[in-house]
């Protein structure tokens, strides 16, 4: 008796592990999935960034312009008062604008290139979980059901 109890045991441990391996394989998938989005929010992000330096990269531009073509104007004014406009402040605000759209592209690429990797060790990940781990299930589950079969043949010849 302590034998078919063992058998009933070992079978119920296989089920276990069987059903384990599904959720695992259905808790990776969304891990995987998550993975993805996060480039994607990510991504989405820097765009809206760079959109928005690219923008005020452009009116910084138009404003020291602005200012440069009033202060050759104002230079080339004979009767004018004063000295010519300072158009500093304008190109530090060029610059600023300059290093920070720079700086966003920078991340765009560095973004890109790990998503890449990413996307090559997730599309390994995911033949794992869709082919090999539902191949396993498989596997044990006709391992199971060949236990199974054998407990009744063993139950009913007893």
């Amino acid at each position: 008796m302590t034998i078919v109890a063992d058998i009933h045991a070992d079978i119920d441990a296989l089920k276990e592990f069987k059903d384990a391996l599904t959720q695992f394989r259905h808790a990776q998938r969304e891990v995987a999935e998550r993975g993805d989005h996060q480039f994607e929010v990510t991504r989405a992000s820097l765009e809206e960034k760079a959109g928005r330096w690219r923008s005020l990269l452009a009116r910084r531009q138009s404003d020291l312009t602005a200012c440069q073509q009033a202060a050759a104007q104002a230079a080339a004014d004979d009767s004018a008062e004063g000295r010519p406009a300072d158009c500093g402040a304008q190109a530090r605000a060029v610059q600023e604008a300059q290093e920070r759209l720079e700086l966003i592209l920078r991340w765009q690429q560095r973004v890109e290139e790990e998503a890449s990797q990413f996307r090559g060790a997730a599309t390994r990940f995911r033949d794992l979980l869709e082919l090999d781990v539902p191949r396993t299930e498989n596997h044990l589950l006709a391992i199971i059901n060949g236990l199974e079969a054998s407990r009744r043949v063993q139950v009913a010849g007893s």
